[in-house]
């Protein structure tokens, strides 16, 4: 949002002003990043985030900067007349950073409610620092997957003969990873492989492309690209 003039110390705008300065805790070096940064890698994982079959490494850290940064937004906003012009442009930004951070995790949720025991089976094949979902979201899944479990065994499972009782268990739901996407190349990326036939093409910065989600699925979480 841009600046609005004459604004008073109680800076509210999601932009690079001091006031608007976060600390990445999980950074050794204690880096400053602005609130305006943190807001545009939630609006870039909620894009991915909705727009990708799979469930992508979780922004759990970028969420709760913005939380933060939200409430004290709020908290400054009451020192406004509510009459203000402001305040109301100010509120229906906050409205819109809300929007965001709730979608995402809707979005995140419902993959883990459709995808559960995928999600678990890889989970658990995955290094500490590689792990795609938060502790909150692993504890999610774990117990969604035991109720699940639970009621079907009660209903359905327990009446089955062993072997198709063997086969319903065995049958699990999992993301089709050559669905097409659109893709906007962040960066000059060489020679991605874009067909069975491994044809190959290099992407320009900012171009854009239409291209099965598993060839590209890398360069989405390095960042060199970015859904649309």
């Amino acid at each position: 949002m841009s600046d609005v003039e004459d604004v008073p110390e109680t800076q509210l705008e999601i932009d690079d002003t001091e006031g608007a300065e976060l600390e990445d805790e999980d950074d050794d070096d204690m880096e400053q990043i602005t609130a305006q940064k943190v807001l545009e890698t939630l609006e870039t994982a909620w894009i991915n985030e909705m727009c990708a079959p799979e469930i992508l490494p979780s922004q759990a850290d970028m969420l709760e900067l913005m939380v933060s940064q939200v409430a004290h937004m709020e908290e400054q906003m009451r020192d406004l007349d509510k009459n203000d012009f402001r305040a109301v442009v100010h509120s229906m930004e906050l409205e819109r950073v809300r929007y965001i951070m709730a979608s995402y995790l809707r979005c995140r949720l419902q993959k883990i409610e459709t995808f559960t025991q995928h999600i678990l089976n890889q989970e658990a094949d995955r290094e500490p620092d590689d792990k795609r979902l938060s502790p909150e979201e692993t504890k999610f899944a774990q117990e969604f997957a035991s109720n699940v479990d639970e009621y079907f065994h009660k209903v359905a499972t327990q009446y089955m003969p062993n072997q198709q009782r063997g086969e319903a268990e065995q049958r699990i739901v999992t993301p089709n990873l050559m669905s097409h996407v659109f893709l906007k190349a962040n960066v000059a990326v060489p020679a991605v492989i874009v067909g069975v036939d491994d044809e190959e093409v290099d992407m320009a910065a900012g171009s854009q492309h239409i291209i099965p989600y598993q060839l590209v699925a890398d360069l989405i979480q390095n960042n060199q690209a970015q859904l649309i």
